[in-house]
Protein backbone atom coordinates (compact mmCIF):
# COMPACT_ATOMS: atom_id res chain seq x y z
CA UNK A 1 0.00 0.00 0.00
CA UNK A 2 0.90 3.67 -0.69
CA UNK A 3 0.84 6.70 0.84
CA UNK A 4 -2.58 8.33 -0.56
CA UNK A 5 -2.66 11.41 1.36
CA UNK A 6 -0.38 14.17 2.80
CA UNK A 7 -2.46 15.75 6.11
CA UNK A 8 -0.76 18.11 8.24
CA UNK A 9 -2.02 17.98 12.42
CA UNK A 10 -2.00 22.10 13.26
CA UNK A 11 -0.39 22.28 16.42
CA UNK A 12 -3.68 25.01 17.68
CA UNK A 13 -5.54 21.55 17.73
CA UNK A 14 -3.20 19.51 20.14
CA UNK A 15 -6.31 19.28 22.81
CA UNK A 16 -8.14 16.57 20.35
CA UNK A 17 -5.00 15.87 18.48
CA UNK A 18 -4.83 12.34 20.00
CA UNK A 19 -8.87 11.50 19.61
CA UNK A 20 -8.47 12.69 15.57
CA UNK A 21 -5.44 10.72 15.31
CA UNK A 22 -7.29 7.52 16.40
CA UNK A 23 -10.61 8.27 14.37
CA UNK A 24 -7.80 8.11 11.41
CA UNK A 25 -6.46 4.52 12.65
CA UNK A 26 -9.86 3.29 13.22
CA UNK A 27 -11.14 4.62 9.60
CA UNK A 28 -8.26 3.04 8.13
CA UNK A 29 -6.89 5.22 6.02
CA UNK A 30 -3.17 5.66 4.57
CA UNK A 31 -1.73 9.08 5.38
CA UNK A 32 1.42 10.84 6.42
CA UNK A 33 1.12 13.21 8.83
CA UNK A 34 3.12 15.87 9.28
CA UNK A 35 3.20 17.59 13.01
CA UNK A 36 3.04 21.09 13.46
CA UNK A 37 5.09 23.06 16.29
CA UNK A 38 1.81 23.93 18.36
CA UNK A 39 3.52 24.78 21.35
CA UNK A 40 6.42 23.44 21.06
CA UNK A 41 7.31 26.23 19.18
CA UNK A 42 5.93 28.94 20.46
CA UNK A 43 8.25 28.39 23.35
CA UNK A 44 11.08 28.95 20.32
CA UNK A 45 9.43 32.21 19.64
CA UNK A 46 9.84 33.23 23.20
CA UNK A 47 13.52 32.99 22.53
CA UNK A 48 13.32 34.75 19.09
CA UNK A 49 14.66 38.19 20.29
CA UNK A 50 18.25 35.92 21.30
CA UNK A 51 18.40 33.74 17.99
CA UNK A 52 19.34 34.59 14.59
CA UNK A 53 16.82 33.24 11.95
CA UNK A 54 18.62 29.99 11.08
CA UNK A 55 19.08 28.99 14.95
CA UNK A 56 15.57 29.60 15.10
CA UNK A 57 14.30 27.71 11.93
CA UNK A 58 16.08 24.27 13.06
CA UNK A 59 14.81 24.65 16.61
CA UNK A 60 11.56 25.28 15.14
CA UNK A 61 11.60 22.16 12.99
CA UNK A 62 13.19 19.94 16.22
CA UNK A 63 9.56 21.53 17.87
CA UNK A 64 7.88 19.76 14.99
CA UNK A 65 9.29 16.25 15.94
CA UNK A 66 8.19 17.05 19.71
CA UNK A 67 4.41 17.06 18.72
CA UNK A 68 5.35 14.18 15.97
CA UNK A 69 6.03 12.43 19.08
CA UNK A 70 2.97 13.65 21.03
CA UNK A 71 0.81 12.31 17.74
CA UNK A 72 2.46 8.75 17.96
CA UNK A 73 1.18 8.57 21.06
CA UNK A 74 -1.89 7.07 19.75
CA UNK A 75 -0.74 3.61 18.56
CA UNK A 76 0.75 5.08 14.92
CA UNK A 77 4.03 4.32 13.74
CA UNK A 78 6.97 6.68 13.51
CA UNK A 79 8.78 7.67 10.31
CA UNK A 80 12.03 9.93 9.90
CA UNK A 81 11.86 9.17 6.27
CA UNK A 82 9.87 10.79 3.62
CA UNK A 83 8.32 7.85 2.09
CA UNK A 84 5.83 6.77 -0.22
CA UNK A 85 5.99 2.52 0.81
CA UNK A 86 3.94 3.47 3.94
CA UNK A 87 0.47 1.96 5.10
CA UNK A 88 -1.87 3.03 7.57
CA UNK A 89 -1.32 6.12 9.65
CA UNK A 90 2.45 7.19 10.03
CA UNK A 91 3.90 10.22 11.30
CA UNK A 92 6.66 11.92 10.06
CA UNK A 93 9.08 13.55 11.87
CA UNK A 94 10.91 15.68 9.30
CA UNK A 95 13.90 17.31 11.03
CA UNK A 96 16.19 14.92 9.50
CA UNK A 97 14.70 15.12 5.86
CA UNK A 98 14.53 19.10 6.21
CA UNK A 99 17.79 19.51 7.44
CA UNK A 100 19.73 17.51 4.85
CA UNK A 101 17.54 18.75 2.26
CA UNK A 102 17.18 22.36 3.98
CA UNK A 103 14.62 23.33 0.76
CA UNK A 104 12.72 26.63 2.61
CA UNK A 105 14.30 30.01 3.90
CA UNK A 106 14.66 30.15 7.81
CA UNK A 107 11.97 32.87 8.05
CA UNK A 108 8.91 32.80 10.58
CA UNK A 109 7.12 33.16 7.28
CA UNK A 110 7.95 29.44 6.72
CA UNK A 111 6.05 27.24 9.20
CA UNK A 112 4.98 23.85 9.21
CA UNK A 113 2.76 24.71 6.57
CA UNK A 114 5.42 25.06 3.85
CA UNK A 115 7.31 22.06 5.23
CA UNK A 116 3.98 20.13 4.92
CA UNK A 117 3.39 21.21 1.41
CA UNK A 118 7.43 20.74 0.53
CA UNK A 119 6.78 16.78 1.63
CA UNK A 120 3.10 16.55 -0.29
CA UNK A 121 5.39 17.61 -3.24
CA UNK A 122 7.92 14.86 -2.68
CA UNK A 123 5.39 12.30 -2.77
CA UNK A 124 3.55 13.78 -5.48
CA UNK A 125 0.47 14.26 -3.12
CA UNK A 126 -1.88 16.96 -2.80
CA UNK A 127 -1.86 18.75 0.60
CA UNK A 128 -4.69 18.45 3.68
CA UNK A 129 -4.07 20.83 6.69
CA UNK A 130 -5.92 20.74 9.47
CA UNK A 131 -6.69 23.47 11.61
CA UNK A 132 -8.50 24.95 14.48
CA UNK A 133 -10.86 27.12 11.66
CA UNK A 134 -12.88 26.03 8.85
CA UNK A 135 -10.87 27.22 6.05
CA UNK A 136 -9.71 30.88 4.40
CA UNK A 137 -11.72 34.14 4.98
CA UNK A 138 -11.78 36.88 2.50
CA UNK A 139 -12.45 40.09 4.22
CA UNK A 140 -14.24 38.43 7.20
CA UNK A 141 -16.45 35.94 4.93
CA UNK A 142 -15.82 32.16 4.51
CA UNK A 143 -14.81 30.97 0.98
CA UNK A 144 -14.51 27.43 0.18
CA UNK A 145 -12.14 27.71 -3.13
CA UNK A 146 -9.48 30.60 -3.60
CA UNK A 147 -6.40 30.67 -6.10
CA UNK A 148 -3.21 31.08 -4.20
CA UNK A 149 -2.55 34.19 -6.19
CA UNK A 150 -5.34 35.83 -4.62
CA UNK A 151 -4.49 34.84 -0.79
CA UNK A 152 -2.37 37.61 0.97
CA UNK A 153 -1.62 39.01 4.09
CA UNK A 154 -2.29 36.51 7.18
CA UNK A 155 -4.28 34.04 6.87
CA UNK A 156 -4.33 30.47 8.42
CA UNK A 157 -1.49 28.95 6.03
CA UNK A 158 2.38 30.77 6.87
CA UNK A 159 2.79 33.31 4.47
CA UNK A 160 5.22 31.25 2.94
CA UNK A 161 2.86 28.72 1.55
CA UNK A 162 0.46 30.03 -1.43
CA UNK A 163 3.90 30.43 -3.54
CA UNK A 164 4.61 27.03 -2.82
CA UNK A 165 1.19 25.74 -3.73
CA UNK A 166 1.67 28.01 -7.18
CA UNK A 167 5.21 26.56 -7.50
CA UNK A 168 4.21 22.99 -7.13
CA UNK A 169 1.60 23.20 -9.16
CA UNK A 170 -0.70 21.52 -6.27
CA UNK A 171 -3.86 21.97 -4.08
CA UNK A 172 -4.37 22.31 -0.52
CA UNK A 173 -7.33 21.73 1.40
CA UNK A 174 -7.90 23.64 4.93
CA UNK A 175 -10.70 22.01 7.27
CA UNK A 176 -11.05 22.04 10.76
CA UNK A 177 -9.66 19.09 12.48
CA UNK A 178 -12.42 19.43 15.27
CA UNK A 179 -14.69 18.13 13.03
CA UNK A 180 -13.21 14.68 12.38
CA UNK A 181 -15.80 13.65 10.10
CA UNK A 182 -14.44 16.78 7.73
CA UNK A 183 -10.99 15.43 7.93
CA UNK A 184 -11.92 12.33 6.60
CA UNK A 185 -13.83 13.73 4.19
CA UNK A 186 -11.28 15.75 3.05
CA UNK A 187 -8.58 13.07 3.08
CA UNK A 188 -10.92 10.28 1.09
CA UNK A 189 -11.88 13.39 -1.91
CA UNK A 190 -15.42 13.87 -0.68
CA UNK A 191 -16.55 17.41 -0.32
CA UNK A 192 -16.78 18.93 2.93
CA UNK A 193 -17.12 22.46 4.53
CA UNK A 194 -13.33 23.10 4.21
CA UNK A 195 -11.18 25.38 1.54
CA UNK A 196 -10.00 24.16 -1.61
CA UNK A 197 -6.60 26.56 -2.37
CA UNK A 198 -5.42 26.09 -5.95
CA UNK A 199 -2.51 26.55 -7.81
CA UNK A 200 -4.19 29.22 -10.60
CA UNK A 201 -5.81 32.40 -10.06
Amino acid sequence: MHVRAVLKVGGSLISVALDLMCSLVEAHVSCLIVPGGGPFANTVREFQSVLDDTTAHWMAVGAMNQYGWFLSAASTQITTKINQDLSGVSVLLPFDEVYANDPLPHSWDVTSDSIAAWVAHKLNQDLVIATDVDGVYVDGHFTPSIGARAITGHTCIDAFCPSLIQTYDMTCVIVNGRYFDRVLNALNGVPTVSTTIHSGE
